[in-house]
């Protein structure tokens, strides 16, 4: 089955991550890579010209590599235009770029990643410009290990089929992590999350992956989260996201957006329930 993998660059992403992470995602002979820019408006339209260079770069390094790769320039609101080109493709999953920036550039940038995140109709992979990558460039071993949040939703759950090709592409361990809640009249519904859980550990590891099950006793996701990724050296986060539902919070937009926010780690998420825009040619 092609894969179909849209990269917006706005000319601030490094370009040999880009590669790099590109690469490894998905197997090059079934892999259709569409490169965009978006320009925001027309007084703009220099600042476009100048992001050429950067888009060719990868172009022409995807290319000279016997990638399928293509591009396209779009005028218009970037949100907007990455979803509507992310349908019409349609893409298998969206790659995007985040940096480490502060004010105005921050809110501005942020806005512009949780939009898509929530409007996406496929799973978004976010890329930290900030995240060392291997010295020699070199895509085994990127993934070694895999975190994977859930609440006990099916909504949650709904991310476990990339989480599968994944880890089969890259040998990786999956660690299943859920944040308990604590509170007493939760034990019927804390017996059902967790039986849930070790059916989808069971399921995983008879697909021949190595599995591993992770629960805390504490009603903190984004700390536990943030706090799971540097402990147990975490290569890539993946969750999926749904709006909040009463106390089941632990997967839902604000969680999803703050560990996007402060984690360094390379992250794919999958909008449960995306908002997608009707969209015509």
């Amino acid at each position: 089955m092609e894969q179909t993998i849209l990269i917006p660059i706005d000319g601030t992403e490094s370009v040999d991550k880009t590669l790099l992470y590109v690469r490894s995602i998905s197997p090059k002979d079934i892999t259709r890579i569409v490169l965009m820019h978006v320009s925001p408006s027309i007084s703009s339209v220099n600042a476009a010209v100048e992001i050429h260079p950067h888009v060719n770069a990868i172009h022409d390094a995807l290319l000279a590599d016997d990638w399928n790769v293509e591009r396209e320039t779009r005028l218009g609101d970037p949100v907007r235009e990455i979803i509507k080109m992310a349908i019409l493709l349609p893409a298998t999953m969206v790659l995007m770029s985040t940096h480490g920036r502060s004010g105005i550039e921050r809110i501005r940038e942020g806005s512009v990643t949780e939009q898509v995140l929530k409007q996406s109709p496929c799973p978004v992979f976010i890329l930290h410009s900030e995240r060392q990558q291997p010295a020699d460039n070199r895509t085994v071993d990127l993934f070694k290990r895999i975190l994977v949040p859930l609440d006990g939703t099916e909504a949650s759950a709904a991310i476990l089929t990339c989480v599968e090709r994944f880890a089969k592409m890259h040998d990786s361990e999956v660690v299943l992590f859920h944040d308990e809640l604590e509170h007493a009249e939760y034990i019927e519904e804390k017996a059902a999350i967790k039986e849930k859980l070790q059916e989808h550990s069971v399921a995983l590891a008879n697909a021949g992956l190595k599995v591993s099950l992770d629960m805390t006793t504490y009603k903190r996701p984004i700390r536990e989260i943030l706090e799971k990724i540097d402990s147990l050296k975490i290569d890539l986060v993946s969750m999926a996201t749904h709006g909040s539902d009463g106390d089941k919070i632990a997967m839902d937009e604000s969680v999803t957006a703050e560990v996007v926010r402060h984690s360094n780690c390379p992250l794919l998420v999958w909008s449960a329930e995306p908002q997608c825009p009707t969209v015509t040619d």
